[in-house]
This record gives C-alpha cells, structure tokens and sequence, in this order.
C-alpha cells in the first residue's frame, strides 16, 4: 500500500469509529466536531493527491475523450421537484436548463464519499475560469430528512463552496427524485447506539445544458479529471448526441 493510500485507510478507519460514538448525536458540538474532523481528512486526501492532479490544461483538453462513463441513451431526462434550502420551491427540469449540472444523493452525516466527492468537485471548480464555475450548477440531494435539515445540509455545502444548491423533501418525494435519475432509492443499512448509516448511491449524475444524461462519475473520480471534463462540457457547450458522445465508455 502505497503512502497515499495508507493516509487515506487510517483517516476513513478513524473517522468511522470517532462518527459511530459522536457525530451521530444531534448536538451543535458534536456537529462541529465532525465538521473540523472531516476538514482535516479532506486536507489529508488533498495534500496525498495533489501531485497527481497537476494536469495541463492544454493537454487535458487535448484528449478526445471524457473520464465520465457514459449513460444509457434511452434515459430520459428527470423530472421531479423538491425543495431548496430557503424553503422554496426547487423545479429541477425548470431551474437546471442551460447549464451543465451536476446532481448527487448523500446525506451530510455520510463519513467518507460525500466529503470526499464534494471536496473534490469544489476544488477542481475553484482552479476552473469564470466561465466554467458560472456554467455549472451543483446539486446535494440529502436522502436523510430526519436528520438533515435546510439549515444543516446549508451549513454542509457552505463548508465546501455557498453557491452548491441542496435540495431536501419527504420520504417519497426523494424516492420518486431518484427513481426519475435511475438511481436505487437509499436506505438505512446500520444501526447503532446514537445513530444509522444509510446506503445511497455513490455517483455523481452530469446533465449537459440541454437537460440529456449525459455522463456519470464514481467515487474517486479526481481533481484534474473534474476540471478537464466540466471546462470541456462549459466551454465547448456539448450536448446529447454531440461530439461530447466520444468518452471513453468506461
């Protein structure tokens, strides 16, 4: 295991434990505690994979290629509403047109993927042009109602960049909100004193201006790869059966 990796291991390992006894307890302390200790795990990630993030731009863009997977055609474009962190109404078809958008499912009491992928896109938007950060929208869906509410997932997102959007609704407001993206709805999938886990899908879906699925990213999808394909996606205004079709499939 390369010393990248071990970091990583020991943080994700640390972090579980310490959000299983603490972090589940609805108290502001406790709250802020895991929020200074997942900054310290997205420092860690950053510093271990900075140096394999230091792509140039004009070899990024050179590439005839996208590092997203693409999606299956017959998809159609989803429609659902929810509501905003300001309590208004959130139109996702309505309110997502003309910019490349990227959407994801978490929950803020998530101890590693959602940070983890919200660091990353954050990062990688901050090092992008003007016109890039301007040409993307960022969406959290939080899938835990219970616990998650406007003002936390706002608190959440705001540690990562204020203009992210979140996104929060009822139980079968959410279930019909994933279902329309073809993701599997979440659920809760342990229990322990003080609190639950929940397993919700792990990708981030991308949708070009025009509203088509487009492509999707895993977890670990990195920095440099982030700020390649939106830059390419913004700028070059690909859309649904244009050259943007040409990713890697995989």
């Amino acid at each position: 295991m390369n010393n990248k990796n071990f970091r990583v291991s020991i943080f994700r390992i640390a972090q579980r434990s310490v959000h299983k006894s603490i972090f589940s307890q609805s108290t502001p302390i406790a709250y802020q505690i895991s929020i200074i200790f997942s900054m310290v795990f997205f420092l860690t990630i950053f510093l271990a994979c900075s140096s394999e993030d230091r792509i140039s731009k004009e070899d990024a863009l050179g590439k005839d290629r996208l590092f997203g997977i693409r999606v299956d055609d017959s998809l159609q474009p989803p429609n659902f509403i929810l509501q905003d962190t300001d309590g208004n109404i959130f139109d996702f078809q309505q309110k997502t047109s003309g910019k490349v958008t990227l959407l994801y499912f978490g929950y803020t009491n998530c101890p590693d993927i959602c940070p983890v992928h919200f660091a990353n896109i954050a990062a990688a938007l901050d090092r992008s042009p003007y016109e890039v950060r301007n040409g993307v929208n960022v969406i959290f869906v939080s899938v835990d109602p219970e616990r998650d509410s406007p003002k936390k997932i706002r608190e959440w997102l705001d540690f990562f960049d204020t203009d992210f959007i979140g996104l929060t609704g009822t139980d079968s407001d959410l279930v019909i909100a994933q279902n329309a993206v073809g993701a599997p709805a979440a659920f809760v999938s342990e229990v322990y004193e003080n609190g639950y886990s929940i397993a919700h899908a792990a990708w981030i879906f991308l949708y070009t201006q025009d509203g088509s699925l487009y492509l999707k990213y895993p977890t670990g999808t990195r920095q440099a790869e982030w700020a390649h394909d939106l830059e390419a996606l913004v700028l070059e205004n690909w859309s649904h059966g244009s050259k943007g079709s040409k990713n890697n499939g995989g």
